[in-house]
């Protein structure tokens, strides 16, 4: 089903109409959204590892053609009202096609901190999208945009992770915080005869810090801890966007997943693991700020998981995808993602 959408911040239309494409581990999205991306982590990363010196690289695709509105409904155009009068209608056809490059630094200590084992980590991020972007407007004219962006995105730093284990269970409690290191930069538009600074179509940044709160459980039916079923909550905090009058909202994410490890070889040498995974991640608390338009995005998504364990080496590789069924107020694509793990001390 295809809608005309009204929307009368004219700082969000051109984020939607230009794709605006940010990393830090997170997806090509429309509007003010925020840096956690739930795709990417696998289901079993969110439980501290044996004490040692981790490193993991992360490379999730992200593709999209889709965005859906305040109802659920796709879009293919959308009303510019920057001011008084009839406004514009802008006709959208757009895709974004983009690959991050995300390496992590994680540290797993013996040390106790009120009963917890403590570890910490570092995750920079670097990313490559392609926007192909089609606007048709009755007061504009027609405009087609071809780009290609390779940048640094932002930074994420957990320096609070905490791990409480038992024979069958583990939960935990991290805090960290996203730094606003990655390109950004803002333009100024006409639109409907109002000029407005807006985010820039290349930025790969997403302009503002945010702190993030998380917290997890994994229950292990059996001893050997070969099946899990686990569940995380992060909660995001967001600061205000530079250069733009936008504060985006408190965002909540569930994550959730299921899955067994099999043994290839006789000696369990070799581990393949399957799983079920998904994850569904809601705006709680409006945007603020002159540029918001007052309505709460949410996404939901269901995938799998498929990775392969080197148990004398220490190295773990997995792929994941998801799909992404349920939308409003942003895009909604597929997720590919490769990641391995290796512990180098």
């Amino acid at each position: 089903m295809s809608r005309h959408l009204p929307i009368r911040a004219v700082g969000f239309i051109v984020i939607v109409v230009t794709l605006l494409v940010s990393s830090a581990g997170s997806q090509a999205q429309a509007a003010a959204l925020g840096h956690y991306a739930p795709a990417v982590l696998n289901i079993r990363d969110y439980f501290m590892p044996e004490p040692g010196f981790y490193y993991a690289q992360y490379t999730p695709y992200y593709h999209t053609d889709t965005f859906h509105d305040a109802s659920g409904d796709k879009v293919s155009s959308i009303l510019v009202k920057p001011g008084p009068g009839p406004g514009a209608t802008i006709n959208v056809d757009a895709k974004v096609n983009m690959i991050v490059f995300a390496p992590a630094l994680l540290v797993s200590t013996d040390l106790k901190i009120l009963g917890a084992r403590y570890g910490a980590f570092i995750n920079p991020t670097m990313a490559n999208s392609n926007l192909s972007t089609t606007l048709t407007t009755r007061t504009l004219g027609g405009k087609s945009v071809e780009q290609t962006n390779y940048a640094w995105g932002d930074m994420y730093v957990q320096p609070i992770w905490l791990l409480w284990s038992t024979k069958h269970f583990d939960i935990d409690l991290a805090e960290g915080f996203y730094a606003p290191v990655g390109k950004y930069d803002t333009t100024n538009v006409t639109v409907a005869s109002t000029t407005v600074t807006v985010p820039s179509s290349s930025n790969v940044g997403m302009g503002f810090w945010t702190n993030q709160v998380q917290t997890g459980a994994a229950w292990y039916p059996f001893d050997n801890k070969g099946t899990a079923v686990a569940a995380a909550l992060t909660w995001e905090v967001n600061s205000k966007m530079e250069h733009v009058d936008l504060t985006p909202g408190q965002r909540l994410a569930v994550n959730w997943g299921a899955s067994q490890y099999l043994p290839l070889t006789k000696d369990q040498s070799r581990l393949v693991e399957v799983g079920l995974t998904g994850y569904d991640q809601w705006q709680v608390t409006n945007d603020t700020g002159s540029d918001s338009n007052n309505v709460n995005d949410q996404i939901h998504a269901v995938g799998g998981q498929l990775g392969l364990t080197i148990v004398p080496s220490n190295v773990a590789i997995n792929f994941r995808y998801l799909h992404e069924y349920s939308a409003r107020d942003r895009f909604m694509g597929d997720w590919y993602s490769v990641s391995f793990a290796v512990k180098a001390f």
